[in-house]
């Protein structure tokens, strides 16, 4: 009985620092699947860059653009938590992982709030994209939308093989 109960802690020692272990991570943006998704997104912005591949930009729409993309990384810092707050929501999420009782409502809390920061970054994102799009010429704009099917193609392909 005793040897069932020991292990039985052990086990669930092991699970919950393996749980802490990654929500640590994951919330610094180290986890492994995350720094995965970084570079996904980073290479999304080299896929804007394809897109624009072809559209023989004045340097009037390419500075244009560069002030648009400056503007966004400027909003984008300007809303980017602090090192304690990121601390602090480290410690929540540890808090919520380590307590004697799991409270549900407020895990869901919490993922709320970061599905909503996503969103928001998404949103802004697709804001500035809108407005790229607005400063090409017609027929720009028909190989902007060309470049962004292959694009979404290729992405749903990769995705497909990964």
């Amino acid at each position: 009985m005793k040897k069932n109960t020991l292990k039985a802690s052990l086990l669930a020692i092991v699970a919950s620092t393996a749980l802490i272990t990654s929500a640590v991570y994951a919330e610094n943006g180290q986890d492994e699947a995350q720094h995965h998704m970084k570079s996904e997104r980073l290479a999304h912005h080299g896929g804007m860059g394809q897109m624009f591949k072809g559209l023989d930009l004045t340097d009037e729409q390419k500075s244009e653009i560069k002030l648009l993309m400056k503007k966004q990384k400027s909003a984008m810092k300007a809303n980017h938590p602090s090192k304690e707050e990121r601390q602090a929501k480290k410690a929540e999420f540890l808090n919520l992982i380590t307590a004697d009782n799991f409270d549900e409502t407020k895990a869901q809390k919490l993922m709320q709030v970061r599905q909503d920061k996503i969103k928001y970054k998404k949103l802004e994102g697709m804001k500035v994209q809108h407005k790229v799009y607005k400063l090409l010429t017609p027929k720009q704009q028909e190989q902007f939308k060309d470049n962004f099917e292959k694009g979404h193609s290729r992405k749903g392909e990769r995705k497909a093989g990964h």
